[in-house]
């Protein structure tokens, strides 16, 4: 084992996968998009619950199927780099590791946050993220290829909370929809409101005549102030401008920058919302939806990233606790 890592693990196929609460992405690192995208779901049932793992026995049986079905890869022959949520309990990183070495026996493997890859998709190494996908949202700062914790905040409120919202709102009206339309009609019709002294959004082209008065307007605002859900503490707007004050640097400097991250932040107005509150305009990809798996495939695919990961000989040697080094 006295090879240099990067020669080790360069010849090695490195797969990546980010595992979301709604969805789960993978693919070959340097790929440009996943190869496949799949609920994350397991016998029927959720894997994670707001954006961490809650059903370990289900997440095996996922990625056997991704991995030997959906990629068609040799786990015993690829290192596998896997996302995590922000503010997410150190012990799954753990389980994460235990899992890829002894349920698969990766040769190699590493776990780490969505927002740090996130900003690598844009090709930054600093910033602050502000991302919502389906089960959770957060706002987390990234500095030298390092997640911040003390400038990183976590909300149990994204697009799943927001689709059963507004069907709540429609049906105090009597009207009642399943899921799949619930969710058509949230990200086709909804819109965040305008920031102070913007002007009013226009009525998207084809709205459904479902929605009356300011209903397009409210479910998008509980994600920014989530007391419309009845739950106390910040929202994600509040959170995001905490986070950027404490990236900050010195006065006189610019603010670190704004990126958006998962498919909830594609609402119509949603960045438009960010840049009038926060004083930030932020960049938006158009395929910030797969924001870390794009930015995880980028970064395995580099020289200089292959040694970064935990190497099964570290694991046999540390056990599970090897991988929090190099995880952060």
């Amino acid at each position: 084992m006295g090879t240099k890592p990067v020669e080790r693990y360069k010849a090695l196929c490195a797969v990546v996968i980010d595992t979301g609460t709604g969805h789960t992405r993978s693919g070959l690192a340097g790929d440009e998009q996943p190869r496949s995208v799949v609920p994350s779901r397991a016998g029927g049932s959720p894997v994670l619950t707001h954006g961490v793992v809650t059903d370990w026995d289900g997440l095996e049986e996922l990625w056997h199927r991704i991995l030997y079905q959906e990629l068609g890869v040799c786990p015993e022959e690829v290192a596998v780099l896997a996302t995590d949520a922000p503010l997410s309990p150190i012990a799954n990183r753990e389980k994460v590791a235990e899992l890829l070495f002894e349920g698969f026996g990766v040769p190699a493997m590493l776990v780490l946050p969505r927002s740090l890859l996130a900003a690598y998709s844009y090709g930054h190494t600093a910033g602050v993220v502000v991302g919502s996908g389906a089960g959770t949202s957060y706002a987390a700062g990234v500095r030298e290829g390092y997640a911040l914790p003390h400038a990183t905040f976590r909300l149990d409120v994204a697009g799943d909370a927001l689709t059963l919202y507004l069907g709540r709102l429609l049906g105090s009206r009597g009207v009642h929809l399943d899921a799949d339309p619930l969710r058509r009609l949230k990200e086709t019709c909804c819109c965040a409101l305008p920031g102070a002294g913007g002007a009013q959004p226009l009525t998207p082209p084809g709205t459904s005549g479902l929605l009356l008065g300011d209903e397009r307007f409210r479910c998008s605002e509980a994600l920014l102030a989530p007391t419309a859900l009845g739950l106390p503490g910040p929202g994600l707007l509040e959170q995001a401008a905490l986070s950027l004050r404490r990236c900050g640097g010195p006065p006189g400097r610019p603010p670190p920058r704004l990126l958006l991250a998962g498919g909830t932040t594609l609402l119509r107005g949603f960045a438009e919302r960010l840049a009038a509150e926060l004083g930030v305009p932020p960049e938006a990809a158009p395929r910030r939806r797969a924001a870390a798996w794009l930015g995880g495939s980028l970064a395995a695919s580099l020289d200089a990233f292959q040694g970064a990961w935990v190497p099964r000989d570290a694991y046999g040697e540390g056990g599970p606790a090897a991988v929090h080094p190099r995880c952060c």
